[in-house]
Formats: structure tokens, sequence, C-alpha cells
């Protein structure tokens, strides 16, 4: 079940509403997608799939419904007796070497024959941290399907333009520039912004909206771009204050501002009114120049700003509001397949993924603007679906960016256990990265061969480890959670790895 790689079917069929289908196969890392220009009225009325489907989406919330009732039930509680073996004796003696002030919890469980190995504290809450988007990931793909892709759509209603977002977190500067290719902007006199797919809140519950503009902090919106980043080079320059600031990408949006000319170099941004402040402080020491990631302040702006300088129309007025039912589509985006697009938040942990994820989870399960309410609720079925205890989740937005997230190593490891009993759900382990290789453990777990892949998580104070090791012949054979609490982070994930290695060692090496 789990040798498949990632394979999406082809449709080559163009909407105008915002229900999506599969347009070009993906497979893990993103490849090109296309912008299409149509005529409106050679527009098919089809949904997620291949049955025709009234342009309602309402059809959205049956499906999602119908999902639900269809999710495996997690192993009965019978089934989970401990093992006993040499494995059971080392995983023991492992948990005992943590200091005595850290917090920890363990889970495994053999995918093969449904038993639980080991639990160490397996029932107790804990911060997962960025473990927590496997379940964004897991119910998104379950519920969204695996072939699902965000949309964006240029409309147009006599001189005005309407740039409607779809969620899409994979958005970026070369995707808009195409579409600008297929747009013809003649007697456009502005541009309308149209991300009324979410609700105007644009911070979930657990960011800040303070501090200097951490990128993974990022806001959300329907219509995004870049992760809603702006990457500041700061090099040294002999004409002005001796500082040249280039950014990517430049648009009337941002707007450069220059603070003192001495000391180290610090970036940070703000909004004001419509725009994004880049405030630059400092001097690039040594003539080395300093890059730096920082968040935008208001998506939809800023996206139909690169978009105004991608026309080669940068004149053009940027207001907000909503396309008209008469609009003609003259141009859609579409995004690869989720998996391939949750591998962002999986193999690189970007916050802003899961966010747009959840947001897009709650629109079409609730048929209203996506929000951290409608889609913590439709995660929240899902938990409760899978038969899990409600008891053993607490979080705040769908990223685990949170102090306040608990859940318990064996609630992970059911979790986790879902891709081997669920076809739609096993496309997230395409998705995580292989340790030793790529993304976050790229540089951990290096003699694991290739056969572990796994979600890491990293807070002040907690640390968390979920995921899957295989056997010699690339089969599945345990689900692990390892969730650890206390201040020493560095030490955790070493002891983390250690768990690892002793379940590699323990399906054959």
């Amino acid at each position: 079940m789990f040798t498949r790689s990632l394979a999406f079917s082809t449709v080559t069929a163009v909407l105008a509403s915002s229900l999506l289908l599969p347009t070009a196969s993906a497979g893990v890392e993103r490849g090109a997608a296309q912008a299409v220009t149509v005529a409106a009225s050679s527009l098919p009325k089809m949904g997620l799939g291949v049955e025709p489907l009234a342009p309602s989406k309402t059809a959205w919330q049956s499906r999602i419904e119908n999902r639900l009732r269809t999710v495996p039930p997690a192993t009965p509680a019978d089934s989970g007796t401990p093992a006993s073996g040499a494995l059971v004796s080392k995983l023991h003696a492992l948990a005992t070497t943590m200091d005595a002030e850290a917090q920890v919890g363990i889970a495994v469980k053999d995918l093969q024959t449904g038993q639980t190995v080991f639990e160490h504290h397996g029932r107790s809450p804990l911060n997962p941290a960025s473990n927590h988007k496997l379940l964004t990931a897991t119910a998104a793909v379950t519920l969204l399907g695996e072939d699902y892709r965000f949309e964006t759509s240029v409309l147009r209603d006599g001189t005005t333009l309407f740039v409607r977002g779809g969620g899409d977190p994979s958005l970026q500067v070369e995707d808009l520039e195409t579409l600008a290719a297929s747009v013809d902007s003649t007697g456009v006199e502005r541009i309308i912004v149209d991300d009324s797919m979410f609700s105007a809140r644009t911070f979930g519950p657990g960011y800040d909206t303070g501090g200097p503009g951490f990128s993974y902090m990022a806001p959300s919106g329907a219509l995004s771009l870049q992760y809603n980043t702006v990457v500041v080079r700061v090099s040294a320059d002999r004409s002005s204050d001796g500082v040249a600031v280039t950014l990517d990408p430049p648009c009337d949006h941002l707007q450069v501002e220059r603070g003192r000319t001495h000391g180290a170099v610090l970036v940070t941004t703000r909004i004001q009114g419509d725009k994004t402040i880049v405030r630059v402080d400092g001097q690039p020491r040594r003539g080395m120049p300093v890059k730096t990631r920082r968040r935008i302040a208001n998506p939809g702006r800023f996206t139909a700003s690169v978009f105004a300088e991608a026309l080669g129309r940068p004149e053009l007025d940027i207001e907000t509001g909503t396309a008209p039912q008469g609009a003609n589509v003259v141009a859609t985006h579409r995004s690869e397949a989720l998996p391939t697009v949750l591998a962002s938040a999986l193999k690189f942990s970007n916050n802003f993924t899961t966010e747009q994820v959840l947001r897009t989870l709650g629109h079409h399960a609730s048929n209203a603007p996506g929000d951290w309410s409608n889609g913590a609720e439709v995660l929240r079925a899902f938990w409760r679906a899978n038969g899990q205890d409600p008891a053993a989740l607490t979080f705040e937005n769908a990223s685990g960016l949170s102090a306040h997230g608990r859940v318990t190593p064996h609630a992970m490891v059911e979790l986790v256990s879902l891709w081997a009993r669920d076809d739609r759900a096993e496309a997230v382990m395409d998705a995580l990265p292989v340790a030793g290789r790529e993304g976050t453990l790229r540089g951990r777990l290096r003699r694991s061969g290739g056969r572990v892949r796994a979600k890491t998580g990293t807070l002040s104070n907690a640390t968390g480890l979920t995921g899957i090791v295989n056997d010699t012949d690339g089969e599945p054979r345990y689900a692990f959670s390892v969730l650890v609490g206390g201040p020493q982070v560095g030490r955790a994930k070493r002891f983390q790895d250690r768990v690892v290695m002793t379940l590699l060692h323990g399906s054959g090496s």
C-alpha cells in the first residue's frame, strides 16, 4: 500500500467556479503550473472528480461530510497490549535517560500487526509543536482529496480587472507573471482584489502581530504570494548613505524606509495605511551583503501590486471588493496537487502553508469565508471521525505555533497509522522529509539509510518527532511519536534520534 509514488490524474477542463480539478501530473517537487486563457461560456459545470455537479459550493459540504463518515477509526484499545522482547527493553532503558525535569512521552506501534510496541507516558498530553501539522495535512488530504488544486483567477468587467484568490499557499512571482502574460490590460483602469474566500482576519490565534516581521509568522489571505514575505538584500553602496536596498519582488506596495546609518543591519516590516514599510537600520559589516526575509502586511494588495508590475501597469489603482457574477474569467492559475503543496509545510515546516490549508478546509466545509474558527471545527470533526479522544487534543492554529497546544504521543501514533489504513491519507507520507537527506531532517539521522520519514517540531520549551520507520525492504514497520517538554531542546532531539535508531535496528539493520 505504501510503495506507490505520488501520481495524479490529468483533467484538462478549466473551471470558472471555485470547485477545483486536477489539471496535470505532479511529483513531490513543485513543477510549473499553468495559466490558461478561456472564454467564460466554454466552462463545463464540474466539481472535484468526474461527476457533474451543480455550480454550488454546498457540494463541498456534502463531499466533506461523506468523507468524514468513511474515515477508518483508530485501533481498538484492547489491541494495544505492549509487546515484549529486547526492543522493548532497549526503549525502556532509553526513556529514563532524559533529565528529571524533562517531560518525555513515547509511543510506538507496529503497523504490520496493529499492536502497540511501547509506550512511556504515551497518554500524557504534551506540546507537539509543528508535529501538529500532521493533523492538518492528514485531514486536508483525506477530505479535500489528493487531486485538489488551488485556483487563482483573473476576471474582467469593463475597465476593471479582478484578481480572485483561492487560498493558494504556493503562488509565486513567476506564476503571476504567467497569468499576466495571458491578460490584455488594454483599457484597464484599476485592479480589484477579491480575497472573499477567507475572512478579513489575517493572523491566527497564537501569532504575534508585533515584532520585527518574522517570516515564520506571515499573515494569511485568500490571495497571497511568495508565502507573504519579501526578501530584503542590504549591500554596501558608495552613493547615498552607503547602503543599497533591493527588494524581491519589487512593487509599489513595498516602501523602503532608512533608519539609523550606523551599527549592525536590522530589517523590520510594519503596516502603514495600505503599504508595507520595510525599514532598514545599520550598514553591512566589512561590505558583506545581508539578506533576510520578512513578512508583508497586506496579502491581497501585495499580490495585486506585483501583478500590476507584471502587467507593465504599476500605476493602476488597487482596491478591494468582490468580482460580480457577470465578470468574465480571462486567465486561471492552478497549483500543483495538494500533497505537493503540503511538502513546504511538512518538509520545511512552513507555518503559512498550513494556515492557508486550514482556512481552505473551513471554507469548503462551512460554505462561509475560511477562518480559524470553522477550520478548527473541521479538524476536530476529523479527529472524532478517526475515533480519537477529544480530550487528547488541544490546539490554537493549524501549524502548532502555540504555547498551549497539547496532544498525546499515543494519539499522534494513531493518526500516523491512519496512513496505512486509508488510501486517501497515504499521500501525506510522501510529502514528509526523508531523514538525513532533505528538509528539516537533512542533518539528522544520517545513518538511517533513507528508511525514516518524519515531521519535526521545535519551540523554546518543546520538541517533537513523529513519523514512520521502514523495514529494509521499504515497507512501513513502525509508527512512532516522541514528544519532549523542557528547555533542553538540543539534547531532546538527540534523544529522539536515539529512539528512532533503536527502532531501525529492531526492524532489521
